[in-house]
């Protein structure tokens, strides 16, 4: 043993026992193995060796606890399952940190597959699963590591039975196979079409039997030739028409297992020949097992007379059982329990169902979709005609029907094998297009001009616009019309139950004044809209300021024209300041002349300096206090098909409110002017008014002449009435006296005046 050896064995000890005898969490067991790695390079040794060093010591140490599985199984196997895994995790654990080799794991496993039980290979499968994502990172098919546990799993397939409780196992091991590599993985695939194993034949050494169906001989290699007008004449004992059903029944496993065969002119006739002997048989079979069972007639009757009885556990257990594969014998002594078999019969017909399938790829139209020159393996030299074809659809239809007859459950197990064969058509054509690759290129989309990237980049901006804060929403009271409603003064239902009455000005009048609040809330909305706009255009760019043109002969004082005034030049201050006067006070130019003054004239030398002095260019800009008191420009409303709308509907309220006055009011349309409805509703009103006054003043007329004539009536009872000097006396005085008829006159002249008067107001 080496010196390294030595050095590294007590470091591994000492790490297997750090670790608790249960699954221990990844942290801890990462730690240990990182602390003994730090350890073990202490030592000067190369890498290369240490690493082929600690591989031996992790395999001697497995290999020694595997040696111990026939004793540890029949003490405690939870105990020894439980040491491997812990060992398994071990062995990774230096792998992902690089100590060992990335094909180490692998090739442990598969020398622990091939020298443990059944049993123990589940639970080490069972390790394998749970630490898929681990072991598979990095995979590559038909590389590497990939090639070592494909091989150590189909090594692992080909020991397991294919009955019994194994089917499981067999199944999570394909399903295994399915995760981890792609479908189109050229181990996985039959590319070139080969099939299983072919049918050998039966038969019994010692007894002579008559030549298989299909060209081939028996299995025993004798044959016996028979005449056929011999056959004729003699008849055929029971056993020889078992016989010859035997030999018939099991000779339809050679095309099942072989369908090249169909290549050859002979082989068609005589399948078709054999299927129709045999499905009669398998009929009548079905046929007395449902009448032992009873018919669903007898069944329903029998339930509805008899109390019903509660299932017992085993009817429930053997209806939820799995559904066991079992391989049948071929004696001839079983071919009758075989045929009375549900389970027998199912598996019969399913092969038949499936090489029926098979056989309708090969009709002209069919063939003609998927051959090419590129897939000849898969080809064979033979074509369904139509006749045949006829009798392969007729011979499906009365193979599906026999499995929906079988009981129990005959229709759901019949419509599981139609969904699989159709599905199977899928792979079928998949592979007969040489198992194109399924992967798919990332889907590309344009960014900008030249760029291509994928669809997350390529939506990053609509992303990041949807998480902008959303503006603020246009109707304050949920939605655009009840917006409306609110604004224009509604403020319940009574509001807007109030029925329309045809024939008011008033009511015509609300619905003008309706169609206007419409119009200023569509413009209010329009300039708003407009504001954002603008707030959101760019703005404009700046124009670069010319410089000033300095002028060649200025201009003398007296030559000035005098209808164009000298503009005075702006300045930083908020009052344009004046320019030098020529015509200003003899004090000071500056200053303004004396009002009815002379203007001062100015000698030629300062006539000069002063043109100079006013050619100094100052730079213009407006002045603060126009730029303060400039009024905002109007925003101008594009026009607006709302608009327009609200307006001839206010339009059509004004005509139908003029048509309904006409007939009523028409001595006030000289007071509206061109149509003015809220006018004319004015005018209405005021002759109502008058009215009412005119009315209540009659009435208090009435009133007053009754009570006169019930005062006179009352003096005349009294007998103290005198008319002699035209005064009436009586007992007392008289509160109201008689009123003339000039009176009477005089008082109905005022009150017409105190109409017209209220009129003309």
């Amino acid at each position: 043993m080496s010196m390294l050896l030595k050095l590294l064995q007590p470091l591994l000890a000492t790490l297997l026992d750090s670790l608790p005898s249960s699954p221990a969490e990844q942290s801890v067991l990462d730690n240990a193995v990182k602390n003994a790695i730090e350890e073990s390079k202490k030592h000067p040794v190369a890498e290369s060796t240490r690493k082929s060093q600690w591989e031996f010591l992790l395999k001697n140490e497995v290999f020694n606890l595997a040696v111990t599985e026939g004793k540890a199984l029949k003490d405690n196997e939870d105990v020894y399952y439980a040491t491997l895994k812990r060992l398994l995790d071990v062995v990774l654990a230096f792998t992902e940190h690089e100590e060992c080799e990335q094909t180490f794991p692998f090739v442990v496993l598969q020398d622990l597959l091939e020298t443990q039980t059944i049993a123990s290979c589940s639970h080490i499968f069972a390790w394998i699963e749970a630490r898929a994502a681990r072991l598979t990172v990095d995979l590559k098919p038909q590389k590497g590591k990939a090639l070592i546990l494909l091989r150590s799993l189909n090594d692992l397939l080909r020991r397991l039975s294919k009955t019994g409780a194994t089917t499981v196992f067999c199944g999570r091991i394909l399903t295994f196979l399915s995760g981890v590599f792609p479908l189109g993985e050229r181990s996985g695939v039959n590319l070139r079409g080969e099939y299983g194993p072919v049918w050998e034949g039966v038969g019994e050494p010692g007894r002579k039997r008559a030549r298989t169906s299909f060209g081939e001989d028996g299995a025993d290699g004798d044959t016996m030739q028979v005449d056929a007008q011999e056959e004729k004449k003699t008849a055929q004992t029971p056993s020889e028409k078992k016989e010859e059903f035997y030999d018939t029944f099991w000779g339809l496993q050679l095309p099942f297992s072989k369908p090249p065969l169909f290549a050859k002119p002979e082989t068609f006739p005589q399948f078709k020949e054999s299927v129709n002997k045999v499905l009669p048989v398998i009929k009548e079979a079905t046929a007395k097992e449902r009448a032992m069972m009873g018919s669903r007639a007898n069944a329903s009757t029998a339930i509805a007379l008899k109390r019903k009885r509660e299932p017992e556990n085993d009817e429930i257990n053997s209806t939820n059982q799995e559904y066991f594969f079992a391989k049948f014998l071929t004696s001839p002594d079983l071919i009758d329990l075989e045929i009375a078999d549900t389970h027998f019969r199912r598996q019969f017909l399913f092969q038949l169902l499936i090489l029926l399938h098979h056989l309708m790829t090969f009709t002209k139209t069919a063939k003609a979709a998927w051959m090419a020159p590129n897939n000849r393996a898969l080809q064979m030299d033979f074509t369904l005609e139509s006749a045949d074809t006829q009798w392969v659809q007729e011979t499906i239809t009365r193979a599906m029907e026999e499995l929906r007859q079988t009981t129990p459950n005959g229709r759901a197990f019949s419509d599981a094998v139609n969904v699989i064969l159709e599905r199977e058509k899928n792979w079928v054509g998949w592979k007969n297009h040489l198992c194109a690759p399924f992967d798919k290129a990332p889907i590309t989309f344009p960014i900008g001009v030249d760029k291509v990237g994928t669809l997350f980049e390529a939506t990053s901006e609509k992303r990041a616009k949807m998480r902008e804060p959303p503006e603020e929403y246009p109707w304050s009271h949920g939605s655009e019309a009840l917006t409306e409603i609110w604004e224009m003064g509604c403020r319940g239902l009574t509001d807007l139950e109030q029925p329309f009455q045809p024939g008011d000005v008033k009511d015509f009048l609300k619905k003008v004044k309706m169609e206007d609040q419409r119009i200023e809330l569509r413009k209010k909305a329009l300039i708003q809209k407009k504001l954002a706009e603008q707030k959101r255009a760019p703005p404009p760019p700046k124009k670069e300021e010319t410089p000033p043109v300095k002028s060649e002969a200025p201009m003398k004082t007296e030559e000035l024209p005098p209808s164009k005034p000298s503009t005075p030049a702006p300045s930083d201050t908020l009052a344009p300041p004046q320019s030098m006067n020529v015509t200003g006070s003899p004090l000071h130019p500056s200053l303004p002349a004396k009002p009815g003054s002379a203007p001062l004239k100015l000698p030629p030398s300062q006539d000069v300096e002063m043109s100079e002095a006013s050619a100094i260019h100052v730079p213009t800009q407006a002045p603060a206090a126009e730029v303060l008191l400039a009024e905002p420009k109007p925003v101008e409303i594009p026009p607006d098909p709302l608009i327009s709308k609200y307006e001839e509907s206010k339009q059509r309220w004004a005509w139908l409110a003029l048509r309904t006055a006409r007939d009523q009011h028409l001595q006030h349309f000289g007071k509206i002017g061109t149509g003015d409805i809220e006018l004319l509703a004015k005018e209405i009103e005021l002759e109502k008014e008058r009215q009412e006054r005119e009315r209540a003043q009659k009435e208090k007329g009435e009133e007053t002449k009754g009570e006169d004539v019930k005062s006179e009536e009352g003096k005349e009872e009294a007998g103290g009435v005198s008319v002699s000097n035209g005064v009436a006396e009586s007992g007392g005085e008289n509160p109201m006296a008689e009123v003339s008829p000039v009176q009477e006159k005089t008082q109905g002249e005022d009150m017409k005046m105190s109409d017209a008067s209220v009129a003309g107001s």
